[in-house]
């Protein structure tokens, strides 16, 4: 019983980050629209009208209303729902292989996180959010710094300023060629707080995983652009990286 209980807390606690991820995803963009990430209160895109509580409750308030506005009746996007189910499997899968107890565990959950929403709101927007990339590179090379805690000190510094200069190098390179920019700063700050926190060893398999995924979604496009979000790719191999370590760890 108290088993049970644990597991539909966490999975709760999972949902409640999955919306709180949505929040980020939604409002971080548009902070120029004096919309911040704490007022206003929760509203529906489209009519504006302030959420109940009860539209809150994770997985509970998309379904009540069957996907759709309760006070306009317009359907609202599942990646509301999407969200909320993929960062409480991800917190699942990694308090089950780590424990509940390990605070090994609960870092990878606040990473995947940040790059859970990073490659959300890129694919959306073509935007990254820069405090969350410097809270990225904060984190991570402070605990690699002070505890090595993902890797060496050293691999933890070639992560950073090999991650960040080699796409500085590709995009000054563009420039030199194209006289634009062929890749947006945040990128760069994303990929150095990626390699400051797993270390330079990672930074090719990432690199690898996140320009595979960025290309695959440029031949997907039915109407080809200029800007890609690379920042997705990026993301979502760190993602990979995350979760293949855990699992090749603990086997």
């Amino acid at each position: 019983m108290e088993l049970a209980l644990t597991k539909f807390l966490l999975i709760m606690l999972g949902g409640s980050l999955g919306s709180f991820a949505s929040v980020l995803i939604y409002r971080l963009p548009r902070s120029h629209e004096s919309i911040t990430i704490l007022k206003p209160n929760s509203f529906c895109p489209k009519c504006k009208h302030r959420l109940k509580i009860i539209h809150l409750i994770p997985f509970l308030g998309f379904l009540l209303h069957k996907g759709k506005c309760f006070a306009c009746n317009t359907r609202i996007s599942p990646i509301y729902l999407l969200n909320e189910v993929a960062i409480a499997c991800f917190l699942m899968f990694f308090i089950n292989q780590l424990g509940v107890n390990n605070l090994f565990a609960w870092v990878l959950v606040a990473l995947i996180f940040i790059l859970y929403v990073q490659a959300v709101m890129d694919l959306q927007t073509l935007l990254l959010s820069q405090p969350l990339n410097i809270f990225i590179l904060v984190i991570g090379l402070s605990l690699n710094l002070s505890q090595e805690f993902f890797t060496i000190r050293l691999d933890a510094l070639l992560g950073l300023v090999f991650g960040y200069g080699l796409l500085f190098s590709i995009n000054l390179l563009h420039r030199l060629i194209r006289k634009e920019n062929g890749i947006g700063e945040g990128d760069f700050l994303l990929l150095g707080g990626i390699g400051a926190t797993f270390g330079a060893s990672a930074i090719g398999p990432i690199l690898l995983i996140g320009s595979s995924i960025t290309l695959l979604l440029y031949t997907l496009q039915r109407k080809k652009s200029k800007e890609l979000p690379l920042g997705f790719g990026l993301s979502i191999g760190g993602i990979t990286y995350c979760t293949l370590f855990v699992i090749i760890s603990t086997t």
